[in-house]
């Protein structure tokens, strides 16, 4: 699972409902809400975030435009890969990588999805086993 990454998004309000419905099939939720962001945590420990999105327009001038950024999170098993999947389009996610197993380098095998959210920033979702 990450910790405190961060992204940007236009509109905050299509990302916010696109990452409550999505993110629901790995146990996060929003775990804090602002005028300008929001952060997904586990619903098992509501203290630690895991992504936070940002809206673009709140940036500080010293930091550069950003480009659509890849996010990754754990997954415990291919269901939850497929669950994340098609929650992810039901709420307005592209299709990037249809859930299937992907080539890895090295021991064991690697379960994902990908999907683009609102604002092109591309959300994987795999299960290392």
């Amino acid at each position: 699972m990450l910790e405190r990454t961060r992204i940007v998004s236009r509109d905050l309000a299509a990302a916010r409902r696109f990452y409550a419905a999505a993110a629901r099939s790995l146990g996060l939720t929003i775990i804090e809400a602002h005028e300008d962001s929001f952060t997904l945590g586990r619903l098992a420990d509501m203290a630690t975030p895991v992504l936070r999105v940002k809206r673009a327009a709140d940036r500080h001038a010293d930091e550069p435009e950003t480009q659509p950024s890849m996010v990754s999170l754990e997954a415990p098993d291919d269901f939850t890969v497929r669950a994340f999947y098609r929650a992810a389009l039901e709420a307005g996610g592209r299709q990037v990588d249809y859930p299937g197993p992907q080539p890895t380098q090295g021991q064991g095998s690697y379960y994902s999805a990908r999907v683009e959210d609102p604002d092109g920033n591309c959300i994987e979702c795999g299960w290392r086993h």
